[in-house]
């Protein structure tokens, strides 16, 4: 539009121009047809001719007596109104341009005034008067003579002039009419190549026309337009299919008393009115919204709508695709209920899991700690192989049970690490020679190669690697025929941080490579065809994958079908200060400095027979109650040194055991109690410690493990859980420890940080809407501040998880800002002070 535009303009001002030029044509040639120049030349040369006939009379009245005064001044005014017919005419500019012309113009005025002078004085000229316009005409002929000449030539210049000056003009008239006939002859071109794009879009037009009504015609959605008092004049086949009215029968009734339910019609009116008083929209141009309609028959039923507004000769014109949803909505509520039974199958099975693994831990419970003991007796050598055997396949069975138990800690997203300083070469070793009797069976050589760099402290959790190497080394040995296992240890090394790699060759039969990432995933076990043995549950790889990612590490394999496999497994941990290694106790022979009185509350008498005996060995006496309720007497009784409480048991619980001797002034109050658990640490740690519980452990308890927290309870038998306070001084100290107190103030700050962001997120989430990716939030930060032994943030922090109501929500996770700020103080003060 805008370049037609602008040849529209080009061609007007041509043709303006053009007329303008042409206009000033005519003047132009009048004045080269005119004789205006001859005139002033001749009028020049007459000019001469009376200079010459005054003269003459002059000369012949000079020596008359009597002269003619009269013919002498008549003779005299027409030669000077020769002289103003060349000085003051039209071709006065003639002599403009030449001084020569000026100078005898000069002249001639001069002659003039003094001719002038003498003929108008009264009375007869004297003989004085005619000699002396004698001399005037005679001096100044010669000049007129001269500006005759000049006239001819200056005349001959200016016509010249005035010639080019018209041909210059006409050859622009000319040029002109010439661009302006190339430009109407563009113009046309391009008017003639509009006229044709014009034809073109016409043809497409009519074809998208053509084919929007095909579309429209053939789209499975149903197409209803109507007017702005809700009038459809237009409707779809795929509308007939839908509604069940025909073209015919539906045209120019209304949406409101067709379509729309009885109950949103007044809804749907009020819309409507309101969308053309404002201009408002609510439904219209709101995207897809899912609403009910109804068919012909009466039938309600669910529809996907979209209404879409646009303007038809100045008034409102409505679009609605509707689109029938009734099959999707009764597959999304089929798989609703399918979504439920699985999740109901789930829980069952993570129930049933976790139930198992309950009843399985209770007896391996008796089984190992009976071992322990017989361990302790004096035994031949037949019978310490058949000790280290039961043993061995003691802790095979545990392992299994913990890995049931894992599965449903994965599943449910609550598993969670126990980082601690640990020896990496201790644990392998005691891996490697807890399962050495196994592969000394199958006559299998077990060989541990250790990296002497490996041989430091790092912060990690020791427990999960324990379980992982206890699977692969298992796995190796279970799947080896001849031949041997070998583990080897070693890492790169950071300025701070290590990335141990643990590597488990075997000399099996190997794995095929399109198995290699098979063999990681859950229940899956390769048959004897595929040259693994079938035995297995298909868990512990894929559990121990799952672990080693959960501490940003990673498990892979290599193998080559007949030549053995190779598991690697990568795990970042941090190194601490070097600390020398006791030897672990011979367990056999253990003794202790003190007796001490121990409360063992516990409901199965297995193992409260072998806990006792366990105790009654290394000297201690040992008080039994089989409930809680029980428990809780014998505690208000007597003052203990220590109390063994078990998680789960009839009439009354440990959890509540616990916190009631906690609350009460009896004489246990603030005795060390330790916790006993067939469940999973996970699942009662928080509880246990909000009970007021020191220890926590799952069982089967070994007795090496009971040395150890034995030797680790205090002198004084007095629990650090009765010390009030924002943090857990113990937990702060064992960091410190292991980190040193610049890097524990560190860890303290960056978690803080990502509390404090943690919460800003929080507090812009809704928990009746949000509620899943909250408890998230709140897990991951309740583990971080967990590790740190800052117990006020995580009970604050579980005190939020329970909250599904808006108003409470808010004032918890200010509770939790308040506890943050109290724990940050407490911590900066506990490291301050060990620095003075």
């Amino acid at each position: 539009m805008i370049k037609r535009f602008a040849i529209y303009g080009v061609i007007t001002a041509l043709i303006v121009l053009l007329i303008l030029l042409w206009f000033g044509l005519p003047g132009q040639l009048r004045a080269i047809l005119t004789t205006e120049t001859d005139d002033t030349q001749w009028t020049v040369f007459q000019l001469e001719t009376e200079f010459a006939n005054l003269n003459a009379l002059l000369a012949t009245v000079e020596n008359t007596p009597s002269p003619d005064s009269e013919e002498i001044r008549f003779r005299t005014d027409i030669t000077l109104s020769r002289v103003g017919l060349v000085t003051k005419g039209l071709r006065r500019t003639l002599w403009a341009e030449s001084a020569e012309a000026r100078e005898i113009i000069a002249k001639l005025d001069g002659f003039t005034a003094a001719s002038t002078a003498l003929i108008d004085q009264p009375g007869p000229l004297t003989g004085n008067d005619i000699r002396r316009l004698r001399d005037l005409t005679n001096d100044l002929r010669p000049d007129v003579r001269r500006l005759a000449i000049l006239g001819v030539t200056l005349g001959s210049q200016a016509k010249e002039a005035e010639r080019v000056a018209f041909a210059t003009q006409l050859r622009s008239v000319g040029f002109l009419a010439i661009v302006l006939i190339a430009g109407l002859v563009g113009a046309l071109f391009f008017l003639d190549r509009l006229l044709a794009r014009a034809h073109r879009k016409d043809d497409d037009l009519q074809v998208t026309t053509d084919r929007l009504a095909s579309t429209v015609t053939a789209s499975l959605d149903g197409i209803v337009i109507s007017n702005q008092l809700g009038e459809i004049i237009e409707f779809n086949e795929a509308a007939v299919e839908i509604f069940g009215w025909s073209r015919a029968e539906i045209l120019g009734q209304k949406m409101s008393t067709t379509f729309v339910p009885h109950q949103h019609r007044d809804a749907h009116e009020s819309g409507m009115q309101r969308f053309l008083s404002t201009g408002t929209p609510h439904v219209i141009d709101a995207g897809r919204i899912e609403l009910t309609a109804l068919r012909k028959s009466g039938e309600e039923f669910p529809i996907e709508l979209n209404i879409t507004s646009t303007h038809q000769e100045g008034e409102n014109v409505f679009i609605a695709y509707i689109r029938d949803i009734s099959e999707r909505k009764i597959n999304e509520q089929k798989l609703v209920e399918a979504r439920d039974r699985a999740q109901r199958a789930d829980n069952a099975k993570s129930r049933f899991l976790t139930v198992m693994s309950h009843e399985m831990r209770t007896p391996l419970n008796g089984i190992l700690g009976v071992l322990d003991l017989l361990k302790t007796t004096h035994l031949d050598k037949k019978q310490e192989r058949f000790v280290q055997v039961a043993a061995a396949s003691s802790e095979i069975l545990l392992e299994n049970v913990n890995e049931a138990l894992d599965i449903t800690r994965i599943e449910s997203g609550v598993m969670s690490l126990s980082p601690e300083v640990f020896s990496l070469c201790d644990t392998v070793q005691r891996v490697a020679d807890v399962l050495r009797t196994l592969a000394t069976e199958k006559g299998l050589t077990l060989n541990v190669e250790i990296d002497a760099s490996m041989t430091e402290d790092f912060w990690g959790d020791g427990g999960r690697i324990n379980q992982i190497l206890t699977n692969l080394i298992g796995n190796a040995i279970k799947f080896t025929d001849q031949g041997g296992v070998t583990v080897s240890v070693d890492g790169i090394h950071g300025p701070n941080e290590t990335m141990a790699r643990i590597q488990v060759l075997d000399t099996g039969s190997g794995i095929p490579e399109d198995k290699f990432e098979a063999i990681f995933e859950d229940f899956v076990a390769l048959a004897r065809s595929e040259g693994r043995q079938s035995r297995g549950d298909g868990l512990g790889l894929s559990i121990a994958r799952k672990i080693a990612r959960l501490m940003d590490g990673d498990l892979n394999v290599d193998s080559q079908q007949g030549n053995g496999s190779s598991f690697t497994l990568s795990i970042p941990l941090q190194r601490v200060v070097t600390k020398s290694h006791e030897p672990a106790p011979d367990v056999r022979h253990v003794t202790v400095d003190a007796s001490k009185s121990i409360l063992i509350v516990e409901d199965n008498a297995i193992n409260r027979s072998v806990l006792r005996e366990m105790l009654a060995g290394f000297g201690h006496a040992v008080t039994e109650a089989d409930n809680g309720l029980e428990g809780l007497k014998k505690a208000g009784g007597a003052e203990f040194d220590l109390i063994i409480m078990d998680i789960s048991m009839p009439f009354m619980d440990g959890i509540e055991a616990t916190r009631r001797i906690r609350q009460g002034n009896g004489p246990n109050c603030q005795t060390y109690v330790l916790g006993l658990t067939a469940h999973g640490r996970e699942e009662y740690r928080l509880k246990a410690k909000n009970a007021g519980m020191d220890g926590f452990c799952t069982k089967p308890l070994r007795l090496s493990e009971l040395k150890e927290t034995l030797q680790g309870i205090k002198d004084t038998g007095k629990s650090a859980a009765s010390v009030s306070g924002p943090i857990l001084v113990d937990v702060i100290d064992d960091l410190r420890k292991a980190l040193g107190d610049k890097k524990t103030q560190e860890t303290a700050n960056r978690f803080f940080a990502e509390l404090e962001e943690g919460l800003f997120s929080l507090g812009l989430k809704s928990p009746e809407s949000e509620a899943t990716v909250i408890s998230e939030t709140l897990h991951k930060l309740r583990g971080s501040a967990g590790l740190l032994g800052l117990q006020d943030i995580e009970n604050a922090l579980e005190q939020a998880s329970t909250i599904d109501d808006p108003a409470k929500y808010v004032d918890a996770l200010h509770q939790i800002g308040k506890a943050a700020d109290t724990a940050a103080k407490a911590v900066r003060s506990l490291l301050s002070a060990s620095d003075e």
